[in-house]
């Protein structure tokens, strides 16, 4: 009785432990960053890469947990652990130095026509630019770094076995219905993103100007090929979207549920959710909207977790959860016809339309909160349990 008694203390100890890492990661380091993105805000230099590396800043949360807490657990794989907790680590050097060892201004660029002594007549006739833009240095060694570490991720994920990767909530659980659940994603978010837009050109009358748009938008050599380049982008990135799933969903979720329930514990996770987006939501999404921002990021953090939770709940796969969340970021681009992610960035948000989102993400992914999934009355269990 006492062995058993211990055993609870110890396991006790051990879940607080590994919680206190992954706040201090996912929230402390998070939030003490904002001091770097504001100095780099006020000297006017690029700042996503200090946003890039939040992104993976959850799941190093988790496996640094992993690694101290639990270093006599033979079933951890370690290889993938450290794996994420070094991308973090350097995707942080590099944000940091983004900032304190920056020689270049945002702006700044190199064109490689002009110092090899083309005309620049090349970037014409090829449609590739020959500009570099030297101003996102250190994002573009990020993103190089992103690519190593996602293959190097891979690798360590095959290499670790059956049974590790079952321990640490990595299985590739009812992949058919997973599939169908990403499909059912890509329709509701389509419906959510143009839904409004035809409903405003039915409104206004103005339905044949917004079908030749669309029309047109898919007439872009670019839209078609952002489109087929998904699939290679999800292997070449899945670290940065692994790291926040692997935090909030296959970590997270399990404890908030088994504490609050299954419903209020979905609820309050996409709360936490939404409110450690804050360094992002008042140093990069916007300028002049930050209320706004913050209490939009909020509701749509809430309604979409309710539907990533259904969907992990259903699946226990974190992995359709890795790439609804890769999607969801990365349709956005295509979805407006920009084909970069800077459309993230400087918006502008009214406040009536934190009315609209709250109806829309209520009635297209805040609704699945009524799932049988919801309802189970059973034991929740984290992902080594």
């Amino acid at each position: 009785m006492e062995n058993v008694e211990s055993n609870s203390v110890d396991t006790r100890s051990v879940d607080k432990k590994r919680l206190f890492a992954f706040i201090a990661f996912a929230y402390g380091i998070s939030f003490v960053m904002m001091i770097p993105m504001y100095i780099g805000k006020m000297k006017g230099l690029d700042i996503t890469q200090i946003v890039n590396a939040q992104m993976c800043s959850p799941a190093a949360g988790v496996a640094i947990g992993y690694l101290l807490f639990m270093k006599g657990e033979k079933r951890v794989p370690k290889f993938f652990m450290v794996v994420l907790v070094l991308n973090y680590i350097i995707q942080l050097f590099l944000g940091i130095a983004s900032v304190f060892f920056m020689p270049f201004s945002s702006s700044d660029v190199i064109d490689l026509a002009e110092i090899l002594g083309s005309s620049g007549m090349s970037s014409d006739i090829t449609g590739v630019s020959t500009k570099i833009p030297v101003g996102q240095l250190y994002n573009l060694i990020g993103q190089s770094v992103l690519v190593e570490f996602s293959l190097l991720l891979w690798i360590a994920y095959f290499v670790a076995g059956k049974e590790r990767r079952k321990f640490v909530g990595l299985s590739r659980n009812r992949e058919g219905l997973g599939i169908l659940m990403v499909l059912l994603f890509i329709a509701l978010y389509s419906l959510r993103t143009l839904g409004p837009v035809f409903a405003e050109a039915a409104f206004t009358n103005t339905m044949p100007q917004t079908l030749d748009a669309y029309l047109q938008l898919t007439q872009n050599s670019l839209f078609w090929a952002s489109v087929i380049s998904l699939p290679i982008n999800y292997v070449l990135t899945v670290i940065a979207f692994f790291g926040e799933e692997y935090g909030w969903r296959s970590y997270l979720q399990p404890i908030m549920q088994k504490k609050f329930g299954l419903k209020l514990g979905v609820i309050l996770l996409g709360i936490v959710w939404g409110l450690w987006h804050i360094p992002v939501d008042t140093m990069f999404y916007t300028e002049d909207s930050v209320p706004q921002m913050i209490i939009g990021q909020i509701i749509t953090c809430v309604f979409i977790g309710i539907f990533f939770g259904f969907v992990y709940l259903k699946t226990n796969n974190i992995w359709i959860c890795v790439c609804m969340h890769f999607l969801n970021n990365n349709l956005i681009p295509i979805f407006t016809g920009t084909f970069t992610a800077d459309v993230m960035q400087n918006q502008h948000v009214p406040w009536f339309y934190l009315i609209e989102i709250f109806v829309l993400d209520l009635v297209v992914f805040g609704l699945f909160i009524f799932a049988k999934e919801y309802r189970k009355k059973k034991e929740v269990k984290t992902a080594d349990a």
